[in-house]
């Protein structure tokens, strides 16, 4: 099933886009990432072995970073 959970567009600072980035970092190594809108979404469980792809595109003065897992389900 495919369902879209998240979605951000903001203007910040680059500390605290590095504080945001540093917390989904310690979702990942939870092994559970909440980033849902819903409070009565549940984290998405990450199940190890996971095929990660990290796609960074960039020019002048705008960067471009997608994160892409998939894994098997337990």
């Amino acid at each position: 099933m495919h369902r879209h959970v998240f979605d951000m567009r903001e203007r910040a600072t680059h500390e605290l886009v590095a504080r945001q980035l540093r917390d989904l970092a310690d979702q990942f190594a939870s092994g559970n990432i909440d980033l849902a809108y819903d409070e009565a979404h549940a984290p998405t469980v990450i199940v190890d072995p996971v095929d990660v792809t990290l796609d960074l595109t960039q020019d002048r003065h705008r960067a471009e970073l997608a994160i892409r897992l998939r894994w098997t389900p337990a």
